[in-house]
C-alpha cells in the first residue's frame, strides 16, 4: 500500500508539475521566489517593494490642466480633460510642449472622458468615469483616425459604443463601489476596461467588442490592486500593460506592470508594482507607451502643482522573463533566443516563421537603433549574431521581412 501511495503521488505530480518535460512556476530571475527550474510561467512572482522617481519630461498647458487620457498618435502626444470638459482632443507636441492641433468630436458630449486607446484604424475614448456607480449613460466614441488631419483644427464624427456591466444591479448613488472605470486598452478584437474599484481597492477587467452597438458586458479576471486604478496602456510589441493609480485618502501613486501573460489573460502573468516616489502630491492619470518599455505618464494639476508629464523606463524590470516572446495577438511563438542572458557575446536565436532574407534590428532600452544586421534565410532556421560591440543590459530585436515583423527581448550580462 505505501509503495502504490508513492507512486501515485509521483504519478499525480507529474502530471501537475510537468506536461512534455515542463516545470510551472516562477520565470523571472529579479523575484524573490524565482525557480530556476521552471519553464512555464504561472503568475506567482513575488517582488520585492520597488521604487522610482520617472523624469519630469514638460509641464502641460493650462488648456489641459485636467489630463485624464494619453495616446501617442502621427508625433504627437494627445489628450484631454475629464468631466465637464469640452469633448476636445487636443494635440500636445512633445517638443514645443504647446498644444497644436484641437479636434473637436462633434457627435459627443464629454460627460466624464477618463481613458483613450488605439488600434490601426481606430481611435477609442472612454467617457465611462461613474464616480458615484450611478450612470446608466456609459460609452466608449470610435473615432477614424484617418478622418483627424495631420495639421490644423477640425471636428470629426465618432460612433458610439454604448455598454452596461452585467454584474451590477445597484445604481444608487454610493462613494463605495465597483463600477468606475477610468482606463481602456484595446488588444486584438476587443476593449478592454480596468476598473477604479472605491469599494475593495481591487480591480476588475472586462471585455467590449470595438463595434459599434449596446453591450452587458461581464468580468473576466480580478486582481488586489491596493489602490485605485486610473490609467492604463498596452504594447503589443513587448507584450506588457502598464496600469497607474494611487492610493486612496493619500494620493500616493503607484505602476503595475503586468507582462509574461499568454494572449490577453493580463492578470494571470507576472505583476509588480513600482512606487512612483517624485511624482508625490499629483493624481496620475493618462498613461500611453511611446517605444519598447518606455511610457509617458500624466498628472493632473493639483494644489501646488501644475498638469505634468513624467517618462518611465520599463526594460530594468520586464526585460528579461525566462520566457520565449509571444505573438501579442495569438500567443504563438515568434523567436526563441536560445540563450538568454547572452553568453560568450554571441546572440543566438531561431525561428521557423521566416523563410526569406530579412533584416534584424535591435534596439537599446531607450529605444534607440545599436545595430542592424541582414541575414539571410537559413535552412536549420538557427541564427547567430556577434553582438560583442554592445555595452550590458536589456535590448529589443526585431526580424523584419517583405510582409511582416518578429519581435524578442534578451539580456547581455
Amino acid at each position: 500500500m505505501q509503495l502504490k501511495n508513492i507512486l501515485l503521488f509521483a504519478f499525480f505530480s507529474l502530471l501537475f508539475y510537468s506536461g512534455f518535460g515542463q516545470i510551472v512556476g516562477c520565470t523571472d530571475p529579479q523575484a524573490q521566489n524565482y525557480n530556476a527550474s521552471a519553464t512555464v510561467n504561472n503568475g506567482s512572482c513575488v517582488y520585492p517593494v520597488t521604487t522610482v522617481n520617472p523624469n519630469l519630461a514638460f509641464t502641460l498647458p493650462n488648456q489641459v490642466k485636467e489630463s485624464s487620457g494619453l495616446v501617442l498618435f502621427n508625433g504627437k502626444l494627445w489628450t484631454f480633460n475629464d468631466s465637464g470638459g469640452e469633448p476636445i482632443l487636443y494635440a500636445v507636441d512633445t517638443t514645443s510642449h504647446q498644444i497644436v492641433q484641437q479636434i473637436t468630436v462633434s457627435s459627443a458630449f464629454n460627460m466624464d472622458w477618463e481613458d483613450i486607446t488605439m488600434d490601426e484604424e481606430y481611435l477609442y475614448v472612454g467617457d465611462m468615469g461613474n464616480n458615484s456607480g450611478d450612470r446608466d449613460d456609459l460609452v466608449v466614441y470610435k473615432i477614424l483616425k484617418s478622418s483627424i488631419p495631420i495639421n490644423g483644427n477640425s471636428s470629426v464624427q465618432a460612433s458610439a459604443i454604448k455598454f452596461s456591466y452585467a454584474d451590477q444591479k445597484d445604481f444608487s448613488k454610493s462613494k463605495e463601489h465597483n463600477f468606475d472605470c477610468e482606463s481602456i486598452v484595446s488588444a486584438g478584437d476587443s476593449l478592454y476596461l480596468f476598473t477604479k474599484n472605491r469599494a475593495d481597492q481591487y480591480c476588475h477587467i472586462y471585455s467590449l467588442p470595438k463595434q459599434s452597438g449596446t453591450y452587458s458586458i461581464q468580468r473576466k479576471d480580478r486582481f488586489n490592486t491596493q489602490g485605485l486604478i486610473t490609467g492604463a496602456d498596452y504594447d503589443a510589441t513587448t507584450g506588457q500593460v502598464l496600469l497607474t493609480g494611487y492610493t486612496p485618502q493619500t494620493y500616493i501613486p503607484f505602476a503595475w506592470i503586468l507582462f509574461d501573460f499568454q494572449d490577453h489573460d493580463f492578470f494571470q502573468g507576472n505583476k509588480r508594482r513600482i512606487e512612483l516616489q517624485n511624482t508625490l502630491s499629483t493624481q496620475v492619470e493618462g498613461v500611453t507607451f511611446y517605444a519598447p518599455h518606455q511610457a509617458f505618464i500624466s498628472a493632473e494639476k493639483s494644489s501646488g502643482y501644475s498638469a505634468r508629464v513624467f517618462t518611465m523606463n520599463l526594460s530594468s524590470w520586464t526585460g528579461f522573463t525566462g520566457i520565449n516572446e509571444t505573438d501579442a495577438q495569438n500567443g504563438t511563438r515568434q523567436i526563441v533566443i536560445l540563450d538568454n542572458p547572452v553568453k560568450n557575446k554571441i546572440l543566438k536565436f531561431e525561428t521557423d516563421l521566416i523563410q526569406n532574407d530579412f533584416k534584424l534590428d535591435i534596439l537599446d532600452s531607450t529605444g534607440r537603433l545599436v545595430k542592424l544586421v541582414n541575414l539571410s534565410a537559413s535552412q536549420k532556421q538557427r541564427y547567430t549574431v556577434d553582438v560583442s560591440q554592445l555595452n550590458a543590459g536589456t535590448y529589443f530585436m526585431s526580424a523584419i521581412t517583405k510582409d511582416e515583423a518578429f519581435h524578442a527581448t534578451f539580456i547581455i550580462p
